[in-house]
Formats: C-alpha cells, structure tokens, sequence
C-alpha cells in the first residue's frame, strides 16, 4: 500500500508543509538542516505529532485529516516507527523488547516471544536475548529496535537517523541490513538522514527540506525529485 501525506504543522517560529507520496516498495529520503522538520513529518505520520492542516493516508485508510476531524492514534496506525536513539527498555530482555510491540497487539506471551526471537535471529543479535537493554551495543540496540518495529508487521516503516547513534564500524553492517530486512520492496519507507552515503546507497529519491518546505532534491538516479 501507499502513503499518501500532506503534513501542516505549525510552531512559534516554524511551519512544516510537505506533501509526499511513497509506493510501496519505494524509499524516500527526506534530507536538510537540523531543524528543517524531518523528524517532525515522521512523527505526524506516525500520530505522535498532530497535524495543523492536512492529512495522511496508509492505503485505502485515513490516519489523519483535520477537516475531518479524523486522528487514528498512534498504536493503531500501523507504523514502524524506529527512533535516532534507539529507545530500548533498559530494563528489558532484547527478546522483551521485541515482544512488547506483539503484546500490546494482543498477541499472546509464547506467540510473541517465539515472533521476537525469530527477528532476532534475523537481525544477527540471536546470542543477545538475554541481555537487558542497557547492557546492549549502540549497534545491537539498534538491530533490537528494527526488530521491535519489524515484528509487527508495519504497513509503512520511518526511519529517524538509523545510523547516528552507531560507531563508524557497525555502520556498514547495519545499513546491509536495513536493504535486505527493511527495504523489502513491499511497503513505502521514509529514512531521514544526514549522510548522503545512506541517501545514495538506500533510497529511490531524495526530498530536501529548508525550513519545513520542499526544495529541489536530487533522486539517487540524479533526475529531479523535488514534490
């Protein structure tokens, strides 16, 4: 399915309006300045933001419209939403983290735990299930929390700066992981990133961002992929 956004999200001394479109299966990029509203477009997506103006449709649903008055929460719009820091529970098994998603979905404990260590496994941090969260790598937390939003099957996944976090070493390993696991060609993704390396290696296009509008963008093929 598509994702089809046209976010409006005003601050004191900031508005971000973006209207973007993702095929399932494409990757955008969404590139600028700190600031620019990158993270903030994510988080609209996702609910954790409310829209001023505008909409965001997942497939034939409406997550959000203000003139509809329509606002599906966060934990119901099917999103997998990886954050820049990880957020792991400290206190958590890698295993626990990964069948929270599950079990709030309703998913009962073994079903969960048997999906989660099966993401594990598939990420490559299957030795780590019984590690608490804070005794996790920067890029084992990482994996952990690709396998947390994985796990439940997303209809649309949202990248914040997968890779800001990691040290220069674990880079390489986790992003061949983001193209095989994530970029699986059947759901619309949007990576937020700084790196045009990341840009150039994952994404189909590339939107960029000053001061909450669309600039002209280069796709990673170089034509033009300005909204």
């Amino acid at each position: 399915m598509s994702l089809d956004a046209h976010v409006v999200v005003r601050r004191a001394d900031f508005v971000l309006d973006l209207a973007l479109a993702v095929e399932p299966g494409e990757t955008v990029a969404l590139v600028g300045s700190n600031g620019a509203g990158k993270t903030t477009f994510l988080h609209a997506v996702a609910g954790l933001v409310r829209l001023d103006d505008g909409h965001v449709r997942l497939g034939g649903r409406v997550l959000s419209d203000v003139r509809a008055g329509t606002h599906v929460p966060p934990e119901r719009r099917r999103c997998g939403l990886v954050f820049q820091q990880h957020l792991v529970f400290p206190h958590l098994s890698a295993l626990e983290n990964v069948a929270f998603g599950l079990r709030a979905a309703g998913v009962r404990r073994r079903e969960a735990r048997r999906r989660a260590a099966g993401w594990l496994d598939r990420l490559g941090v299957a030795d780590c299930g019984r590690r608490c969260g804070a005794q996790l790598s920067g890029g084992q937390a990482q994996r952990v929390a690709l396998a947390r939003s994985l796990a439940c099957a997303p209809d649309v996944v949202l990248l914040d700066e997968p890779f800001a976090a990691l040290d220069l070493a674990s880079r390489p390993a986790v992003r061949d992981l983001l193209r095989s696991e994530v970029l699986d060609g059947t759901r619309p993704t949007v990576l937020v990133t700084h790196d045009p390396q990341d840009a150039r290696e994952l994404a189909d296009r590339v939107v960029s961002l000053s001061f909450g509008s669309p600039c002209r963008g280069t796709s990673a093929a170089g034509a033009d992929a300005a909204p």
